[in-house]
């Protein structure tokens, strides 16, 4: 069997002749959030529309072969089979647990092919859980079943990775095109030592990030952990927002020029995004 686009979850690959992924339907994310009018001239005046989770649902199959596509020529022994496939999937669908550097449960990297001269692999990755109750066909008779597994990512982007499912580093040092699909707000940005205020202002998105007082090293932003740290030094309570137009700490509009505006040399460093 061959598959164009498959799925590897926590480390193990769901396109293969013991179990597979056979369809899959992808829900589009919902625009989450409503634009207000205030009656009086303070407090919030409107709500960012953002995308809110996606979801997938996978419909498998797990047979009664092994890894190298061959079935036992025994009853015990394809049922056995089957049922060591079973718990295979099963123990990978059920975890209840998020592993170091996940952000959920479920690690599901997705090989999909780029370039279309010429088609290479790619990789994108995703953090999500099943969220729906299992249900499967009887299986006594042919060992071996179909079901659905209903997945939620609660972030709806996918992030460029490696093979592995380990985030690609890309970095900006000046104005520039960031790549991707969907908006990037998760990235650590390092402004130099040596001027007063050094600040970061992405005119394209209206994000500005300001350190106020005159830093002794490399001042780094962590927008995921909403964090600055000198070294090893926590320094968050001097951030300054003042000027920034986004809920977010800092966002890159994928796929066009992000002009920078800072009075030091910085590096954004970040994951490419796409929906």
């Amino acid at each position: 069997m061959a598959w164009v686009e498959s799925y590897t979850v926590n480390g193990v690959s769901f396109a293969g002749p013991r179990f597979a992924i056979e369809s899959l339907t992808d829900s589009t994310p919902l625009l989450r959030g409503e634009n207000l009018t205030p009656a009086m001239d303070h407090g919030l005046r409107w709500r960012r529309k953002r995308m809110g989770g996606r979801t997938e649902a996978w419909t498998m199959w797990v047979s009664d072969e092994n890894a190298s596509g061959v079935r036992p020529t025994t009853t015990n022994g394809q049922r056995a089979q089957f049922h060591d496939n079973w718990d295979t999937v099963m123990g990978v669908l059920l975890t209840n647990h998020a592993a170091s550097g996940y952000d959920a449960p479920l690690q599901v990297v997705r090989n999909v092919k780029a370039t279309p001269s010429s088609p290479v692999s790619a990789y994108r990755v995703n953090y999500g859980e099943v969220n729906e109750q299992i249900q499967t066909e009887d299986y006594a008779t042919f060992a071996s079943t179909r079901f659905t597994a209903r997945i939620l990512y609660m972030d709806p982007r996918w992030y460029e990775c490696s093979s592995a499912g380990a985030k690609t580093n890309s970095t900006l040092t000046a104005s520039g095109n960031p790549g991707g699909t969907g908006l990037m707000t998760r990235m650590t940005i390092a402004l130099a030592s040596g001027t007063a205020n050094p600040y970061i202002e992405n005119t394209t998105t209206g994000s500005k990030l300001t350190y106020s007082g005159t830093p002794s090293g490399t001042v780094t932003f962590d927008t995921t952990a909403y964090t600055a740290k000198i070294g090893a030094t926590d320094v968050t309570g001097s951030v300054d927002r003042t000027g920034s137009t986004t809920t977010d700490w800092f966002q890159l509009r994928p796929n066009v020029t992000n002009t920078f505006s800072s009075n030091v040399s910085y590096t954004i460093t970040y994951t490419k995004a796409f929906i």
